[in-house]
């Protein structure tokens, strides 16, 4: 090879290496989805987001939600031996709470069937430059997760656990801090890289069963985590995701059928009108998203004293102590009631959506009343069907907590039968009243002829 062409090949390969070790220095700033800092006065930024959802209409537990740091090791290749765990600094427990009945203005969304609150945590590198990084400069690796253990961990405050339940995030990270030197010689995090650990993705990341891998951005108000939310929900956050659940069940469950979820009340007025008439509903109880599990829930038909009417006119299929079974998402079709008769839900959960329509009754007018999702009124046409959701009253409409919060009263008026005020029981006096009258007028035509052919 000739002197030249010895020349050119090394400075290809000289060109190549550097070129390779910028881009290796520099990966963090090519990679997406990282926190960096300029200097120890301004190092990189990293925050956890929770998530807290629930179903419509829940009203927010107290909740304290711990999330804690496990060192693993230093560098690639990994070296995790004591001494260099020893010189890794510990990173404090992130602490995120949300007070009773809390409802941050700017924190609250609702997505569906569900209410969602979110809230960030502090930068959980804060004041950690200088000497705390003994290792000095390198890659500093831990792993988060929320602290789950029973005493001491992540808490949602339940008063009654038959009826309340909540869960906890499986979600892990691995959390990679670059450490490196300012210009003063001062020990700070340039970048902070976050990675999704497989098999522990939290829900947020998984779509349709798929779950998302990679790298996610820590930094403090980041990333719009619901595209679409509405203008004055603070929409940026570190995308570091922890989401836990609550619901709750409402009612007095079989034990007391008498304090209920939601009541269906049947009246029947109008002249006329057949109070012993029985009249159809097609009823359908759809569990928020919230819930896992297909849920099955229980409704009785109770009468005015609150006795459990267990009859077939009511319903064909009754479960042993006289309810009729529900299941989440499912319409049951041809419930009747009479007057004075509702169904009596005794275990809905709070936030359940409601579908209920009532059939068309020949000379009947239908209108009904709820109490629960905003209180309405509505009134059909004579021989019609009406109920919820419809043209008039769409929903969905989900279900409120409380013992006689949710309440809907369909009422069917007689309508074509000319009132007239007249009792039947004294119909024989009207009709002799009615022959005299009809027998003096006679009486009077009969005069006034006579009288007339004698003035002629």
């Amino acid at each position: 090879m000739s002197e030249k062409r010895f020349y050119i090949a090394k400075l290809i390969a000289c060109t190549v290496l550097a070129a390779v070790m910028v881009i290796g220095l520099a990966m963090p700033a090519f990679a997406a989805n990282y926190s960096s800092g300029e200097s120890s006065k301004d190092p990189a930024k990293a925050a956890i987001t929770k998530i807290f959802k629930m179903p419509i209409g829940t009203v927010t537990p107290e909740a304290n939600f711990i999330f804690t740091f496990e060192k693993v090791g230093m560098n690639d290749p990994l070296n995790e031996s004591a001494e260099a765990l020893a010189g890794m600094p510990d990173i404090k427990d992130v602490v995120i709470d949300f007070g009773a009945g809390e409802e941050p203005a700017g924190g609250l969304l609702v997505a569906g069937d569900a209410k969602i609150l979110v809230k960030q945590s502090d930068d959980f590198l804060a004041g950690m430059t200088g000497g705390v990084w003994k290792n000095g400069e390198g890659i500093y690796k831990y792993r988060v997760y929320e602290d789950r253990t029973p005493v001491g961990g992540s808490s949602i405050a339940i008063a009654d656990a038959s009826k309340e339940k909540g869960t906890y995030s499986n979600a892990v990270y691995d959390v990679e801090i670059w450490v490196e030197k300012d210009a003063d010689g001062i020990l700070y995090a340039k970048y902070v890289c976050v990675k999704i650990v497989a098999g522990s993705e939290d829900e947020y990341y998984v779509t349709d069963g798929v779950a998302a891998s990679g790298k996610v951005d820590p930094t403090p108000g980041a990333e719009e985590l619901f595209p679409g939310a509405p203008a004055d929900f603070s929409n940026k956050f570190s995308k570091v995701i922890f989401t836990n659940k609550y619901w709750k069940t409402d009612g007095g469950g079989t034990t007391d059928p008498g304090v209920t979820a939601l009541e269906i009340v049947k009246k029947i007025t109008g002249n006329g009108a057949a109070l012993d008439a029985y009249f159809s509903f097609d009823v359908k109880v759809k569990q928020s998203g919230v819930i896992p599990a297909v849920q099955q829930y229980k409704a009785y038909v109770l009468d005015a004293g609150d006795k459990n009417v267990t009859s077939a006119a009511n319903y064909p299929t009754l479960e042993a102590d006289g309810s009729i079974l529900f299941t989440s998402g499912v319409t049951l079709k041809g419930i009747k009631l009479t007057n004075g008769q509702r169904l009596a839900f005794v275990d809905l959960h709070v936030g359940s959506a409601v579908e209920v329509t009532e059939a068309a009754a020949e000379g009947y007018i239908p209108s009904y009343q709820r109490t629960f999702a905003g209180t309405g009124e509505y009134k059909g046409i004579l021989n019609t069907a009406l109920g919820f959701p419809g043209r008039e009253d769409p929903g969905p409409h989900y279900t409120v907590g409380g013992h006689g919060e949710n309440i809907v009263t369909f009422t069917n008026t007689r309508s074509g039968a000319t009132p007239t005020g007249i009792s039947v029981d004294n119909l024989p006096y009207i009709v002799l009243i009615g022959l005299a009258i009809a027998a003096l007028a006679i009486y009077t035509v009969i005069r006034l002829y006579k009288g007339s052919k004698h003035a002629a």
